[in-house]
């Protein structure tokens, strides 16, 4: 009979709910719980008129109208979605989007008086993954695995030197930017080199093809070596009289016996002879095999940017830098400069290096181009190249050939083979290619301006360059996000625009978290910054909510472990620090920091003591950094004083009470940190305890109220705290 009468009595959360609950068997010890109004009437003194009391949900429980709905109604102003707002959950693998579900949540909840917050629009988890990564995917080329074709090893355009650009051997050809290279008749036979350090591999039947015109009939004899002892391969290349340029070719039908090489033309004095060689290439044919492309080694070429990690320079003598300097580029554009004294000692007084983001090895195909020119002194030089690992780590006093400066701008361009010679320091590869700026006789200025540094890599497709991928990215983060905006018909106007964007490391040692990034073990989280850059991804994410979002949209940066104790809350720290990265564009501007807090009361007091420090601070430090603050996902466990998570089932009164009391001390200290103006709310994450079978801490007392929707203590603990009591 008591039981039906209490039963019969008993207090609900509100009128509207049309449901009771059966009271645990400790009766007396949950009474006062029917005295509770529902949480959303409770306002301490010290809220904003607009502090929003939010709960998590699942918008498909919500969109049921039952129970859930009644329950939210009753005790919350403000509805999140657990999942349903999120991108994986909208975006299928193929990239059709369906946002029905959140059209149904977020018209159900405001007809209902509900506010909605969205979460999330940038986030590494629950992506279409399989749809973002095909985005990026290399482009694939079509080969025929039995198709031969020429591949070229070596080319030199004798148009771009002003001066012979090798040994010489006592006959030394003319150089002019109309003719090329320039063989007049001499008496009797003589020699001179056509071509150096070409880095051509062993084993390969090559040709040699130049391109010449001639006022008479000559004829040059090739010769291809590898050594100057018994490596040697000689053929005659006929040349035809003629006022156009014509191409002549020959064959060496014998495979090439070493690394490296060299061409020699010989010839003999021919009356009226002046051979103009605009051009020599070396090539060799075999099977197309993979496609091959050239892949960056080096980052900002056209150096417009501030990073200058693959550029290192030094002048007479001094340290080592990395320095881009403004209006000394091509068209007053940013490069760099090299000051050389005149007369130096050593050709590596000064010097400019080229530095690779990957190690090269011997037989790595290389291509490096600049633009050059420069000024004083330095014009008319020819600057020789060495293979370097580092800046200053000397291997070879050879490498991509020489660059013959003028005082006009014009661009270097050649492709290498590595060999021995460049990669044999303790086998640890190449990694720079070293240019000694100090053969000038008297001071002047070197300018470099919009290098390219690539490697030859072979496959079944051409990766997308960096800019592609940016490009590619934010059209689907586009489409994502206008997508969801209209879906949402601008009554969504608050979000978590990035999410859970912090890791725990600190990489750099520049004393704050790096961002989270990918790694080739997850495969099921799709990093937005590892393609667009740390910076550029939550800058977009920003521009677009802010474009086809409501007027006056609010976007928050969301995180975990904000309240970390062990760390002295660096985490946060390090949150509040990238915000500054991101908002140091000018245009980019994040409205608040919002904080999960899914934390456990501790049974040690020491702990909990040190947990308590760590919120407090917490809230202090979002309250310094001038963001709204909101605690976005709160929940709890219990670690009883062995150090152990304690079950639902196992839960005793007293600990129940302790979280209660947690919740309240929390709750409060919000209030008593976050002045009026900086609050947007709290969101508790769990309306019931997890049950066992949960993804979401199973078997853990994270909610209010337990599986059957009975009050829990921590429902008293969370309205005192909104009391303030």
């Amino acid at each position: 009979m008591l039981l039906a009468v209490t039963a019969l009595t008993s207090c609900v959360d509100d009128d509207k709910l049309e449901y009771s609950y059966e009271k645990p068997a400790s009766i007396a010890g949950y009474e006062y719980l029917n005295d509770y109004a529902p949480l959303k009437t409770y306002k301490n003194a010290k809220a904003a008129p607009d502090f929003k009391l939010g709960v998590a949900l699942a918008a498909a429980d919500y969109n049921a109208d039952g129970l859930v709905t009644r329950l939210a109604n009753s005790n919350f102003d403000e509805v999140v979605a657990g999942n349903a707002m999120k991108m994986a959950s909208c975006v299928n693998d193929k990239g059709e989007m369906d946002f029905g579900t959140v059209a149904n949540f977020v018209s159900n909840a405001t007809e209902n008086g509900m506010k909605v917050y969205g979460h999330t629009l940038a986030w590494h988890a629950q992506q279409p993954v399989k749809w973002l990564n095909k985005l990026i995917a290399d482009k694939v080329i079509e080969v025929d695995p039995d198709e031969m074709v020429e591949k070229e090893d070596y080319y030199i355009d004798y148009t771009t030197y002003s001066k012979f650009p090798f040994y010489v051997m006592g006959y030394e050809p003319e150089f002019s930017a109309e003719e090329g290279l320039i063989s007049l008749s001499s008496e009797g036979w003589y020699q001179y080199f056509a071509a150096d350090q070409m880095g051509l591999a062993e084993g390969n039947k090559y040709k040699v093809t130049i391109t010449y015109k001639s006022p008479v009939d000559a004829s040059i004899t090739s010769v291809l070596r590898w050594d100057w002892g018994s490596g040697m391969m000689e053929g005659k290349i006929d040349i035809k009289a003629g006022d156009d340029w014509q191409q002549a070719e020959i064959q060496y039908n014998s495979e090439f016996g070493g690394s490296g090489g060299f061409v020699v033309f010989q010839l003999s004095g021919v009356a009226d002879q002046r051979i103009c060689i605009k051009d020599l290439k070396v090539s060799h044919s075999a099977a197309a095999g993979p496609a091959t492309y050239f892949a960056s080694l080096i980052s900002n070429g056209d150096m417009e940017g501030d990073d200058a990690h693959n550029f290192a320079s030094k002048e007479n003598a001094g340290s080592t830098v990395y320095q881009i300097y403004d209006g000394v580029g091509v068209g007053g554009s940013r490069g760099v400069k090299i000051d050389a004294k005149g007369g130096q000692p050593d050709a590596w007084e000064s010097q400019f290096w080229i530095v690779s983001d990957e190690v090269l090895h011997i037989g790595d195909v290389v291509h490096v181009a600049f633009d050059y020119r420069a000024e004083g002194g330095c014009v008319g030089t020819g600057v020789d190249t060495q293979a370097h690992f580092g800046p200053g780590e000397y291997q070879h006093y050879q490498c991509a050939g020489t660059v013959n400066f003028t005082d006009a701008w014009q661009t270097y361009d050649k492709t290498f083979t590595v060999d021995a010679s460049m990669a044999t320091a303790e086998d640890k590869g190449m990694k720079s290619i070293a240019f000694n700026m100090s053969p000038n006789a008297t001071d002047g200025t070197y300018f470099i301006d919009n290098v390219v540094l690539e490697i030859e890599k072979a496959g079944d497709g051409i990766p997308l360059t960096p800019e592609e991928k940016i490009d590619t990215l934010t059209w689907a983060m586009e489409q994502w996000i206008s997508g969801m905006m209209e879906a949402c018909e601008g009554k969504v106007k608050a979000w978590d625009v990035v999410n859970e964007a912090i890791s725990g490391a600190d990489a750099d040692g520049d004393g704050y978290y790096d961002l989270q990034h990918g790694s080739e073990e997850n495969t099921t989280d799709f990093f937005w910054q590892d393609h667009m850059g740390d910076a550029l991804y939550v800058q977009t994410a920003v521009r677009l909510a802010r474009q086809y979002g409501p007027e006056g949209v609010t976007l928050f940066v969301n995180d975990y472990n904000l309240e970390s104790d062990w760390d002295g809350n660096k985490k946060l720290e390090s949150l509040i620090h990238w915000i500054g990265v991101w908002e140091s564009d000018g245009v980019t501007k994040i409205d608040g920091i919002g904080s999960q807090m899914h934390i456990s009361c501790y049974a040690d007091p020491t702990v909990q003591e040190s947990k308590k420090n760590g919120i407090e601070n917490m809230l202090t430090m979002m309250v310094q950094s001038g963001k709204l603050v909101r605690i976005s996902e709160l929940d709890m466990g219990y670690i009883d004083a062995d150090g152990n998570e304690v079950a639902t089932a196992k839960l005793t009164e007293a600990q129940h009470k302790e979280m209660a009391a947690l919740y309240t001390w929390i709750i409060k200290k919000y209030f008593e940190i976050v002045p009026a103006a900086q609050q947007w709310g709290i969101c508790q994450w769990c309306i019931t305890d997890s049950p066992a079978d949960s993804g979401w801490r199973p078997n853990t007392p994270t909610g209010l109220w337990d599986q059957n929707y009975n009050r829990k203590h921590t429902y008293a603990g969370f309205a005192d705290g909104l009391q303030g009591k």
